[in-house]
């Protein structure tokens, strides 16, 4: 989650971001992001493989942005008992907040090879700007 607060919340924040996203990692939940930022936007990266791009949701609702992912698990006959199962079946989730307003009308999103990347771009208003220095002559 990206929230820009004071830095005595800052702490907290991570950490209990930190503490959620390890929780979700144990239980086999977690969708791992990376997150980049320039000027203009947000790039949001997620490795979602195996996947259909009809069981992915991609939802921004005031400066939150979710992604839901759904896997069903294949059916396989087996004479005996399953030894080890890692695959994560089911529904998975993560949003993250923008610390800023984001411009929500232009948000593209791809999905290669089992990556989805989100572009984000930041609203207009909270874009930085270049002043001009104006000079006097005496």
């Amino acid at each position: 989650m990206l929230i820009r607060r004071t830095p005595t919340k800052v702490f907290g924040n991570i950490i209990d971001e930190w503490n959620r996203a390890v929780e979700d990692k144990a239980n086999g939940l977690a969708l791992a992001l990376d997150v980049h930022e320039n000027d203009d936007a947000y790039t949001v990266v997620a490795d979602i493989p195996g996947v259909s791009t009809d069981d992915i949701s991609i939802q921004l609702h005031e400066d939150v942005l979710t992604i839901s992912a759904e896997t069903n698990q294949e059916k396989s006959e087996s004479n005996g008992n399953v030894l080890i199962q890692e695959r994560h079946y089911g529904k998975i989730s993560r949003s993250l907040r923008f610390p800023i307003h984001v411009n929500r009308t232009n948000v593209e999103a791809d999905y290669n090879n089992g990556v989805l990347t989100i572009s984000v771009p930041k609203a207009e208003d909270v874009k930085p700007h270049r002043i001009a220095i104006n000079t006097r002559s005496k």
